[in-house]
């Protein structure tokens, strides 16, 4: 059975919460007050979003932020429906997978589109499910957008931490030890790490041939040690699906919380190899830049600048 396309249902849900000048003025009237925008927000308060989409830009900028994210989350789920796709799972891959590089200004149009689908779908009855954008997630969201220094959430764990996460799932006998690994000393995205195919492991060279974002290809050196704990055999070497991928990330969740890092998240691991290597290369004799450089094809970044989104400036 077809679906509408996301772009119907996003416009339909958006539209449950759009106001136009009538119903503006309309409240106005029946509540004495000039400022409409002012009088909806919770509490007064300026930082809370409004129940209603009251500008035609507003709406305009919703809807396409919205369907942007909707789509690409129908991509990696393969569900076609925002009633299944308001998921906190989902989201959390989707956001993961496509919006951690993103600016602050991008995550906050993000979060407000993705609020006011929520409550249009709510109003047309296609989900009674409770805000997937709670605290806690909105927490969860906010560590990838801190830029002060080496120690703040946006690049990564604590040297030490990151060693103690994987010692800990090793001792617990985790299955997600070994992805965590290759997240911490291969620097793999989540999605790389769930589509490693043994055909990707070159043994005898002991490197990774690994598809990254756009299609594009590249070598990532992997130790011996590391190598032998990969059954190449295997045609999939781990499971290439959202729930995979949920399970993964919920394991390194509870693994910081047994370790009372305050920290958490599977992409931190891939920042604290960007910074190991960083290092490693400015012990080697290269300089800043090249350092940089070399530490971007590791990635599979095209451009050097996103580098500072892993390696601090004055790291060195």
């Amino acid at each position: 059975m077809s679906h509408p396309s996301i772009s119907n249902q996003v416009d339909h849900a958006l539209a449950q919460v759009t106001w136009d000048k009538e119903k503006i003025k309309a409240y106005q009237k029946k509540h004495d007050v000039i400022s409409v925008k002012r009088s909806l927000r919770p509490g007064g308060d300026p930082t809370r979003g409004l129940p209603a989409i009251l500008g035609i830009n507003t709406r305009r900028t919703y809807f396409q932020t919205a369907t942007l994210f909707f789509y690409r989350a129908k991509e990696i789920t393969g569900e076609g429906l925002l009633s299944r796709l308001l998921d906190k799972d989902i989201f959390m891959t989707t956001f993961e997978e496509c919006y951690q590089d993103a600016a602050p200004g991008t995550v906050n149009k993000l979060l407000a589109a993705i609020e006011k689908v929520q409550l249009g779908c709510n109003k047309l009855g296609w989900t009674k499910k409770s805000d997937i954008l709670d605290n806690e997630m909105r927490a969860w969201v906010k560590t990838f957008r801190d830029d002060s220094d080496v120690r703040s959430p946006r690049f990564g764990y604590r040297m030490e931490d990151a060693e103690r996460i994987i010692d800990h799932l090793k001792n617990k006998n985790s299955v997600f030890a070994l992805p965590a690994e290759l997240a911490l000393r291969c620097g793999l995205r989540e999605d790389e790490i769930a589509g490693l195919r043994g055909e990707n492991v070159d043994v005898a060279n002991q490197v990774l041939h690994i598809k990254g974002k756009g299609g594009k290809w590249r070598w990532v050196p992997i130790s011996e040690e590391l190598v032998k704990k990969l059954n190449t055999s295997k045609q999939q070497l781990f499971t290439p699906s959202a729930s995979w991928r949920s399970s993964f990330r919920q394991t390194v969740r509870n693994a910081t919380r047994a370790l009372e890092i305050e920290l958490s998240g599977v992409h931190r691991l891939r920042s604290n190899y960007a910074q190991n290597k960083y290092m490693d290369f400015l012990e080697q004799g290269l300089d800043d830049r090249e350092a940089r450089r070399r530490v971007s094809e590791l990635l599979g970044h095209n451009r050097i600048d996103v580098t500072y989104k892993y390696v601090p400036k004055g790291m060195e």
